[in-house]
């Protein structure tokens, strides 16, 4: 009794849910494109939150939030230890963070202003700034970046949030 082998179609693949695909963690993606388009929004902050508002529909904002807030208050990626990652590439880096912004009292409010919009947008970066604000307020992180007058800005930036 010989059975008759069925015939098997060629060139069938297997498909792949949607929700099985991963998405590449890939934050120095992230921060190359968020620091190219600040730079390029020039020195009014209106425009930095404008950008931030359009790019959080493309950027996936949940994701990369401990890398938003790192560069928007530091400039940068922050290593564990509170140090810049990228200190030496100018490229990598923007102006537009609250370390390197001036230390009176309007520029400041200002910052708090584009941190609100963007908070108001987009509700689940409430809880990542939060936890950014308490890593910021680390004693080794102050003493870090003691020469960007981060104490004098601080309890200028927290009661405006």
């Amino acid at each position: 009794m010989n059975k008759h082998q069925k015939p098997v179609l060629t060139g069938q693949r297997f498909k792949t849910r949607k929700r099985d695909e991963k998405e590449k963690f890939e934050p120095t993606v992230f921060r190359d494109t968020l620091v190219q388009g600040l730079n390029e929004a020039g020195d009014d902050l209106e425009a930095v939150a404008k950008f931030l508002d359009s790019t959080g529909s493309r950027l996936d904002y949940r994701r990369y939030a401990d890398t938003l807030f790192d560069i928007l208050v530091a400039g940068s990626m922050l290593a564990p230890g509170g140090t810049r990652i990228d200190d030496g590439d100018k490229t990598k880096m923007t102006n537009h963070c609250v370390f390197s912004a001036n230390e009176d009292h309007e520029t400041i409010r200002n910052y708090a202003q584009v941190f609100n919009k963007l908070i108001r947008r987009y509700k689940y970066l409430e809880k990542a700034f939060e936890d950014e604000m308490k890593k910021a307020l680390q004693p080794h992180l102050l003493s870090s970046f003691s020469k960007h007058g981060w104490q004098k800005k601080m309890p200028t930036l927290l009661p405006r949030l």
